[in-house]
């Protein structure tokens, strides 16, 4: 009772991760963060503090379009950011973020070079010769050894906050989507199995 906000909101994310956690216990947990209008919200048993509802829905479209198998890692790095930021741990959060979009970007050019899986998909499929630039220099700027990631963020004093990190994962959460979504309809990729409820409509 007498902990702060990141003991707390760990505590319940613990208990809903339990083994032996109550049935829907995520549902109510949830309900409450919204009915009190708290900046938090669950998404996949992970608490992930949120901007807006339309922040929400970037970062579980995100969630859903890194469901398959050959995007777990990026999956996996998103949630790790989301529970970073909940942390208070703002570098971590965004290295974090950054990591989705590598993962990403590694199974659509296995080099890892961004700017080739950009020129991939640019030979497939329209993209704005503007919006590739600004892809490509938002991507610059959180990989290169002099942008944010390396002396920065690897710094224990790192001078970023909750509102750098709260727009690192709207951003890249939006940017994996965008990369998975335009290579599926590129025939890069396999589009996702449909389930059963879906393939009836």
């Amino acid at each position: 009772m007498a902990g702060d906000y990141t003991k707390v909101l760990g505590f319940l994310q613990f208990a809903i991760r339990h083994p032996s956690c109550p049935y829907r216990f995520e549902d109510y947990i949830d309900g409450a963060l919204a009915n009190a209008r708290a900046a938090y919200r669950v998404v996949e048993k992970t608490i992930v503090p949120i901007a807006s509802a339309a922040e929400l829905e970037t970062i579980k479209r995100a969630l859903v379009d890194l469901a398959v198998s050959e995007f777990r890692g990026a999956r996996a790095h998103l949630h790790l950011a989301a529970e970073a930021l909940t942390g208070g741990d703002y570098p971590g959060s965004i290295r974090e973020s950054i990591h989705s979009v590598e993962s990403v970007v590694r199974v659509l050019e296995p080099s890892g070079d961004f700017s080739k899986a950009l020129a991939t998909l640019e030979s497939k499929i329209a993209i704005h010769d503007a919006l590739k630039k600004g892809f490509a220099a938002i991507y610059g700027f959180t990989s290169d050894e002099k942008g944010i990631r390396h002396p920065l963020l690897d710094d224990p004093t790192a001078k970023v906050d909750e509102t750098d990190a709260l727009f690192m994962i709207g951003a890249c959460a939006a940017f994996v989507s965008y990369l998975i979504n335009k290579a599926r309809a590129a025939g890069l990729l396999a589009s996702p199995a449909k389930t059963p409820r879906e393939a009836r409509r």
